[in-house]
């Protein structure tokens, strides 16, 4: 075999196997370490699903004070992109807030899942390290995440979580790593919709990648026209050819997992009669979450037991036509995640799947004429059967550009860290104390690991 076409069929392999969906680079000693651990210890189902903002998501317009004082600050900040107070759709939280609030005209969605606590507004929440004040920040009296405010880092800041630098693994794969050993199918622990990300990869864990449409198929060799059949029955001949070379048989053998994988939860997800509820026509997020609610309703033939799922909407950098922009965003937001409640209530898991929400940051008070710049805090929401909904959790922060939670420019100074909104979520999967620290080594710098908003076991 001559260089170039050796690099080419190693290129196709890399390919084939990534389409295919094939969750590589397991961890051995990771393996070996949980080899007896006991599958039976979680034998009920949970699972969360991490929907990513992609962009930096305007939680301050998603929900805004409506008490006069408050508002007139924020409208002060925001001039023309404030949101017309007497549009903002009321909410009323459990517990005592410092301000009336209210959610973005185009979130009637949400404001239905509020009012029927089943959502949660989780306020001012960001990639602190420590507890830290503006002063601190003004001084550099604590560490901070590396290059805020930048798309690339403070994106990979959210999923990792693992202090200043860039990490080697995200905080989903690290809690994947602990919850493959209770699966049939450990491969299938942790899933995207979404193809790589920093949340679910690393050393010890890659997701199972999948399209709304369901599993990926191997190129020119699934129609089953027969030229493709042709292609594939030569392709499974080269396959079962004996090697001499350990990685050649090793490369043979990965390529028989993948399409063994492929095949087996093809051929289960086809006995799915699909969902009561369609997704809205056009809303690609909900097609999405549409996949991962067949997939939670295969569990039981699956044999999982705990999983975790990726799924990104992009479009959330409004630098400009924000006023334009949101609007759709927060609708089509709003509508998928109303949509993919209905659907695990229909398949009665609605309390043991939560879904949250996340993004690389907030955006500025402060207009830039048509649009907002790079934040940091920001709101986030949390949903589910198991969520203690209704309800605000956090300070609200105060919205005016030069105000006492103010940074520099109107960013916003997170008053909750990620690591306390990402271990109360991982806390209710079910990681034990010394799990949760792993998942999240920098935990340990703050005096509450669990934020209360999910009910307990």
């Amino acid at each position: 075999m001559s260089k170039f076409s050796r690099r080419e069929f190693l290129s196709l392999g890399a390919k084939t196997i990534t389409g295919a969906g094939l969750a590589l680079g397991s961890n051995p000693y990771w393996a070996l370490a949980h080899a007896n651990s006991d599958p039976g210890a979680a034998d009920d189902y949970r699972a969360i699903v991490c929907l990513f903002l992609q962009g930096g998501s305007d939680g301050f317009s998603l929900m805004v004070p409506t008490g006069n004082a408050e508002y007139n600050e924020y409208a002060n900040a925001r001039s023309d992109l404030a949101v017309d107070k007497s549009q903002l759709l009321g909410i009323n939280a459990s517990s005592t807030q410092p301000s009336a609030v209210g959610l973005h005209p185009s979130a009637a969605a949400l404001k239905q899942l509020f009012d029927d606590e089943k959502l949660a507004m989780i306020s001012n929440v960001g990639t602190l390290i420590h507890p830290t004040s503006v002063e601190q920040y003004q001084n550099k009296a604590v560490d901070l995440p590396a290059q805020l405010f930048s798309h690339a880092d403070q994106e990979m800041q959210w999923q990792q979580l693992q202090g200043q630098g860039r990490g080697t693994e995200g905080w989903g794969a690290r809690a994947a790593g602990f919850l493959a050993a209770q699966q049939n199918r450990p491969h299938l622990t942790s899933i995207t919709l979404d193809g790589s990300n920093h949340w679910q990869t690393g050393f010890s864990s890659r997701p199972f990648s999948m399209s709304e449409e369901g599993v990926r198929k191997y190129s020119a060799m699934s129609d089953g026209e027969p030229w493709q059949q042709a292609r594939l029955s030569a392709f499974q001949r080269a396959q079962a050819l004996p090697q001499q070379h350990e990685f050649i048989k090793e490369y043979a053998s990965i390529q028989q997992r993948a399409m063994d994988v492929t095949t087996e939860l093809g051929a289960v997800l086809s006995q799915n009669d699909g969902l009561s509820t369609e997704p809205t026509e056009g809303n690609e997020l909900a097609a999405r979450l549409g996949m991962i609610a067949q997939l939670i309703a295969a569990r039981e033939q699956l044999g999982m037991r705990r999983q975790i799922f990726f799924v990104n909407m992009r479009g959330f950098d409004v630098h400009d036509n924000q006023n334009q922009e949101l609007p759709a965003l927060f609708s089509e937001l709003s509508e998928a995640m109303a949509f993919f409640q209905q659907a695990l209530e229909d398949l009665g898991q609605s309390d043991n799947v939560t879904t949250f929400t996340a993004s690389d940051f907030g955006r500025s008070l402060s207009s830039n004429g048509d649009g907002t710049d790079h934040g940091w805090g920001n709101h986030m929401m949390v949903m589910g059967g198991a969520v203690k909904g209704g309800d605000i959790y956090g300070t609200l922060p105060r919205l005016a550009v030069d105000g006492p939670d103010s940074v520099s420019n109107g960013r916003v100074l997170p008053t909750l860290s990620a690591n306390q909104y990402a271990g109360t979520l991982l806390n209710w999967m079910g990681l034990s104390a010394d799990e949760l620290h792993q998942a999240l080594p920098t935990l340990k710098n703050f005096a509450v690991h669990d934020l209360g908003f999910m009910k307990a076991a």
